[in-house]
């Protein structure tokens, strides 16, 4: 039944109304998912990034803190020399009266206990180790289980340098109900006062893990993330959780992100070796960006359905008086131009309709003016190309005989009086051929004229520059514009061989596809850059003269071969360039020809 009161139709055949309507609803669903999920995709990156800046700057405090708590460790190693007493008794030589050693023994101990009463908790045990060893510990344990320091790295090292000494894992220490607690210390050579090239022993200060594993707990990385401290040698020295150690692994080979959507930042306490790695949850981070982007689109799609609506019913008020004008368009289109539309609005349909009438009376007039109007036009577009055509060519003249003429005097002034003769000779028979030359030659005049140019050319840059022509012998006889070929030679000469010292090779082929005949001018200059090459195009493609100072001539030439091209054979027809550092730099043009054989013509003669 639906069927039959409302037959689907294709598109062409939908009413404007339909078509405004349908389209327009289109526009307003896509505009509120595309915003929506350009919104969701930008916000979710912002604060993915904000948040992950975040996470940096908290490990980067954390890092921090590590380092400023380790310097405080390293100072509370130095508080022997604010003690002149205790060093004093650590010069001592060895031996004396048991007693005295006693008493020296107390003295030391006693002023490691006072050390040890520093407000920390995680101070485990501070020792001076010298002829004897002397210790202050919370717990009853020993400086090492046998006492024998020299085998011991940290004990050889703290004896060889002066710098600070990090062992990471010490050992444990024990001791009633308080159980086995891991430990790491510092380790810092002592030196007497008077002669600072005596090494006195060391001082080693051991501390359990709290206080860094406290500094760590400050930082909140979720309830889906976690907190590492891997060492140098890529072991764990701390971590929050055992589930993402592998991410935090990748972490430390430059990895940003996990295959399981989390995201790894890095911060390193250099001083001990340590990296601490942060790995924050992706969907953790962006759960608030799901929820506005939901809102959003609920919010979206419902307005986007109540301004449907709303256009429904405009629509139907407003096309009403724009459908009666096409209707009148098309009775014009069959020819009647005697209908008018009849309206008293003032809106810009209203407008619209007293514009077509108005347009409707001057029809008829300018299809009697359009016949006179298109002859004129057509021989006025002759005439014009005729005259660019002949500006063209006497402004390219004049360049090419003002080079030649120069090269003559500088030969002339060089005492090469041979040379400058055969160059007049050339150029006599250059100004022959072009007084007797027409707006088009046959390409075998135009090879002329490239050997005799290039052939001053080389005597005058003396086996700095040497040349090449390809072209097939068959193709002599076609014509092509005078002077062709000849500026993009020269543009090669002053813009390679002129500013260089290397040899410079300059190659012409031609090359024939369907109907049109390819012509290149290779050099094995510098080239150009992307940003020249670029705007060499665009004045290639606008024929636009470049704005340069009086007495150059940087990019002229270029352009009035491209504008004589155009001008005789149309736009699909001109000049291209191709060019790239330290490739060179191809010039190519292409012009139409009578044959349709894809072939490539080459005849060497070499100079």
């Amino acid at each position: 039944m639906r069927l039959r009161l409302f037959p689907m139709k294709s598109y062409r055949e939908w009413s404007i109304k339909t078509k405004l309507l349908a389209m327009t609803g289109l526009l307003l669903l896509c505009s509120v998912f595309f915003e929506s999920y350009l919104s969701y995709t930008r916000y979710t990156r912002d604060f993915q990034r904000q948040s992950s800046e975040k996470v940096q700057q908290i490990l980067d405090q954390v890092a921090l803190n590590i380092d400023t708590y380790l310097d405080d460790l390293y100072r509370l190693t130095l508080y022997p020399y604010r003690n002149e007493r205790i060093m004093q008794a650590l010069e001592e030589p060895p031996g004396g009266t048991e007693l005295e050693q006693l008493e020296k023994r107390r003295l030391i101990e006693s002023f490691l206990e006072e050390i040890m009463i520093y407000p920390r908790g995680d101070i485990a045990r501070v020792s001076v180790v010298t002829d004897e060893i002397y210790s202050s510990s919370r717990l009853p344990t020993k400086l090492v289980p046998d006492e024998r320091l020299e085998e011991y790295d940290w004990y050889r090292q703290a004896l060889a340098t002066q710098e600070y000494i990090f062992v990471p894992d010490s050992g444990s220490v024990s001791g009633g109900r308080v159980g086995s607690v891991r430990t790491f210390s510092v380790v810092k050579q002592l030196r007497s006062i008077s002669n600072s090239q005596i090494i006195l022993g060391v001082i080693k200060a051991d501390a359990d893990y709290s206080g860094i594993i406290d500094i760590l707990e400050k930082a909140e990385m979720g309830q889906d993330g976690g907190l590492y401290i891997v060492d140098a040698a890529g072991e764990f020295v701390y971590a929050s959780t055992e589930q993402h150690k592998a991410a935090a692994l990748g972490a430390l080979q430059g990895f940003t992100h996990s295959k399981d959507g989390y995201v790894l930042n890095t911060a390193e306490v250099p001083r001990i070796g340590w990296t601490v790695v942060a790995v924050s949850s992706v969907l953790e981070m962006n759960r608030e960006a799901i929820d506005t982007r939901n809102k959003a689109l609920l919010f979206s799609v419902g307005g986007a359905l109540i301004a449907l609506l709303a256009l429904i019913a405009l629509t139907r008020h407003f096309l009403k008086p724009l459908l009666l004008i096409v209707k009148l368009m098309k009775e014009v289109e069959l020819g009647r131009l005697d209908v008018t539309f009849q309206s008293s609005r003032r809106d810009e349909i209203g407008y619209l309709g007293s514009a077509f009438n108005r347009l409707v009376g001057r029809i008829g007039v300018m299809l009697q003016e359009n016949t006179a109007l298109v002859k004129e036009v057509y021989e006025s577009k002759l005439l014009q190309q005729e005259a660019q055509i002949n500006a063209l060519f006497n402004q390219i003249r004049p360049h090419f005989i003002f080079n030649t003429l120069n090269l003559i005097s500088l030969s002339m002034q060089s005492g090469k009086q041979e040379k400058a003769i055969e160059h007049i000779n050339a150029l006599s028979s250059i100004l022959r051929g072009m007084s007797q030359w027409d707006k088009e030659m046959p390409l075998q005049k135009e090879v002329e004229l490239l050997h005799a140019y290039l052939g001053i050319q080389s005597s005058r840059y003396e086996g700095r520059l040497s040349y090449t022509v390809h072209i097939d012998p068959s193709l002599y006889p076609h014509h092509v514009p005078a002077l062709l070929l000849q500026p993009l030679v020269e543009n090669a000469v002053v813009h390679v061989c002129e500013r260089r010292k290397e040899p410079t090779v300059i190659s012409i082929t031609s090359k024939l596809l369907p109907g049109k005949l390819l012509l290149e001018v290779r050099d094995n200059g510098p080239g150009m850059d992307e940003e020249t090459l670029g705007a060499l195009r665009r004045r290639l493609e606008a024929m636009e003269q470049p704005a340069v100072a009086a007495g150059t001539r940087t990019g002229i030439g270029l352009v009035n071969v491209n504008k004589r091209i155009k001008a005789r054979y149309g736009s699909a027809y001109g000049l291209s360039v191709e060019s790239g550092m330290g490739l060179g730099t191809v010039f190519t043009i292409t012009i139409p020809y009578g044959g349709t054989e894809e072939r490539t013509h080459v005849q060497i003669a070499d100079r």
